[in-house]
């Protein structure tokens, strides 16, 4: 049926999922402003969960929301990075179809009952698991002789469906080691290790094609070096010795900044699309920078703390950040579009930024601490929707429609 049937959606992996991914950008922090509006605000009622909700949380973080996009940009990428075939509309239908409808009965279980979020769960990790077989299938089908730098995202999603089996052995068993283990992987194997390397190989690449003179700066012993680091930090983190992570962290910070430094981030601003994935990267050392002061802050013993401020600063400045980037680049160069950032593209970059920002500066202690946090989280909130809502709906009818240059995809 599918074969036959040829809407623009299904012309390219990247469009349904970026277009289901535009979606739950928006629910995961539609979510979250429920729960966290009735837990603050005397007025509105708070909303009886069947899980603990910063587990839901964490778990539509992590796992819920970034996958759409990390699928619909392999599933589209492979088959060019290794010379094959492309992935069959069927199959990665397929994919979309049990990630969704899990995601649906995932939120469903949040308000009926725990075994519908379970049931949800087995479905979402059904999605995944058929999307990494086909990346799998890809790689063994391909006769490149230098295919093996595929294997590395392939291995960072495939930790992360570990990540998320945990999640749903934790729903089942309700064993906390599996809720810090699922928080851990999902965060500090999957996301954060996937974005480095992507970053790595992209953002010198793109910027050699539109800054001149331009010189291409990748030593072979940074990345390297750059994911020992983290996974001295998933190690620290898993066996809960934060006092220690100052040791990987502080590294880990000066050679994400000397990168964005030496890939020309001020440079880069010249061009706004091209800005939008240095900013993004430069998050990356802020962010461990801070890791780094909370790590020393505890070693020292002393009473201040930073709190979730360098996991926001991580997550929503360098991840979420770099989601923006990347899919507004992909999205307009894989619909014949000129590499142009546009008001919109512009607009949801630069309120991220300030959620960033918000999210970040909610967990120091501000005069009238408890109002300035609601304030600063909630303002944090509603600046997410402010720039996915509308960004959602300018590229989610681009994936809607074929490409402007007749080039079939």
């Amino acid at each position: 049926m599918l074969g036959t049937w040829d809407p623009p959606l299904l012309s390219a992996p990247h469009r349904l999922f970026f277009l289901l991914g535009g979606l739950q950008l928006v629910l995961c922090i539609l979510f979250w402003l429920v729960v966290l509006t009735g837990l603050y605000i005397p007025a509105v009622p708070v909303l009886p969960l069947t899980v603990n909700a910063m587990s839901a949380h964490l778990f539509l973080m992590l796992y819920g929301l970034f996958i759409f996009f990390v699928f619909g940009f392999l599933l589209t990428v492979f088959p060019r990075w290794l010379d094959t075939a492309e992935v069959d509309r069927c199959r990665y239908a397929l994919m979309a179809a049990l990630l969704t409808v899990g995601m649906g009965a995932y939120y469903l279980g949040l308000f009926t009952s725990r075994n519908v979020a379970l049931i949800g769960t087995g479905l979402f990790v059904g999605g995944w698991g058929v999307g990494l077989w086909t990346l799998a299938g890809i790689w063994r089908c391909s006769n490149r002789g230098d295919k093996r730098f595929a294997l590395f995202p392939f291995g960072c999603v495939t930790l992360g469906g570990i990540g998320a089996v945990s999640h749903a052995l934790w729903l089942w068993t309700s064993q906390d080691e599996l809720l810090v283990i699922a928080g851990a992987v999902g965060l500090w194997l999957y996301l954060v290790p996937l974005v480095i390397v992507i970053s790595y190989r992209m953002i010198p690449f793109f910027s050699s094609r539109v800054l001149t003179p331009y010189v291409a700066i990748k030593p072979r012993w940074t990345l390297p070096a750059t994911l020992i680091c983290v996974l001295a930090h998933f190690g620290l983190t898993l066996f809960d010795k934060p006092e220690w992570l100052f040791l990987c962290d502080l590294p880990l910070a000066a050679i994400g900044a000397w990168h964005s430094y030496r890939w020309g981030l001020w440079r880069s601003l010249r061009v706004p699309l091209l800005g939008m994935l240095h900013l993004s990267f430069a998050w990356l050392a802020v962010a461990m920078a801070l890791y780094a002061i909370q790590s020393l802050l505890q070693w020292t013993r002393s009473p201040l703390d930073l709190g979730l401020a360098p996991l926001h600063a991580l997550a929503i400045g360098f991840v979420t950040s770099m989601l923006v980037a990347m899919a507004s680049r992909v999205s307009l160069g894989h619909s014949g579009r000129p590499l142009r950032a546009d008001r919109i593209t512009l607009w949801a970059f630069a309120a991220v930024q300030l959620a960033t920002i918000a999210r970040v500066l909610a967990e120091f202690p501000w005069p009238g601490h408890g109002y300035a946090y609601l304030g600063l989280v909630l303002a944090a909130a509603l600046l997410w929707l402010a720039a996915f809502i509308p960004w959602g709906l300018h590229f989610g009818t681009i994936y809607c429609r074929p490409r402007v240059d007749g080039v079939p995809g």
